[in-house]
């Protein structure tokens, strides 16, 4: 599904009119958070979720800023996320989506550039699931919650099909997105955010590549084969680290519109 009838967008265009301002104020960026959650309500799925549970990631992160307790914080909760992806890990390696979802987007960058998860990285797990597989998805998302996982938000696109599924732990998020096989040897994402004049669901295409089991974290995982190539295309040179990189920096994106779940009817 193209997310855009219009011709693909570029990056600093996504920038400009799909995103907004680059650096907006305090009241811009609640105002944001509101209208992402209130989108966010309007999907059924979601209506289910507690109130504490969607909170957890934010109530999760709050103690960083704190001065005297951030570094020590930090360390122990990189601890405790390692140990939620192994428990992950186990989980699903005895559920209906075994062998079926890989690692990719921050997760497989600081694998593959420095050998760990990278430190801003730390709570946000994002993982790849073939679009055909969203049942398997959700029979393993049984197995999750089972383990102590719990259900976070999902997101569905303009014509109401599943695109993410998101469950927390320890108010870490696992983020698995579902790719569509879009043709010419490309699978697309979608990702959401919040924009000038409301939410906004931009798109990305990746090539479409056969997996294969690799270590990292002490467990066994599946990647794209050739995983430089997907980095190259979403980072560019991603073997030097760039502080200032943004989810607007992403090559692989190619079009953006607004974000009303469902509008475009069933898919």
């Amino acid at each position: 599904m193209n997310v855009d009838n219009s011709p693909p967008v570029g990056r600093e265009a996504a920038a400009e009119t799909a995103i907004g301002p680059l650096q907006p104020g305090p009241l811009a960026a609640l105002r944001g958070k509101v209208e992402m959650y209130r989108t966010l309500m309007s999907i059924p799925d979601n209506r289910a979720v507690g109130t504490w549970t969607v909170l957890s990631p934010l109530v999760s992160q709050a103690p960083k800023a704190l001065p005297l307790v951030g570094d020590r914080y930090r360390r122990r909760r990189s601890a405790l996320y390692e140990q939620d992806m192994r428990l992950l890990n186990d989980v699903l390696a005895s559920s209906p989506l075994a062998g079926r979802y890989w690692v990719w987007s921050g997760l497989l960058l600081g694998w593959a550039r420095e050998g760990r998860v990278l430190s801003h990285d730390v709570g946000d797990a994002d993982l790849g699931v073939e679009a055909e597989d969203a049942d398997l998805l959700l029979r393993a998302e049984e197995h999750l919650v089972a383990a102590g996982f719990h259900r976070w938000f999902c997101f569905r696109n303009r014509v109401g099909r599943l695109t993410q599924r998101v469950v927390v732990r320890h108010g870490f998020r696992f983020e698995f997105f579902l790719m569509d096989n879009v043709g010419e040897g490309l699978q697309e994402f979608h990702v959401y955010g919040p924009g000038r004049s409301g939410p906004v669901e931009l798109a990305g295409h990746l090539p479409k590549q056969e997996l294969e089991p690799f270590e990292f974290l002490g467990r066994r995982w599946m990647k794209p084969r050739d995983h430089e190539l997907w980095l190259r295309t979403c980072y560019g040179d991603w073997r030097t680290p760039d502080p200032s990189w943004g989810m607007l920096d992403d090559r692989s994106l190619v079009a953006h519109r607004s974000w009303v779940p469902g509008a475009d009817g069933a898919g």
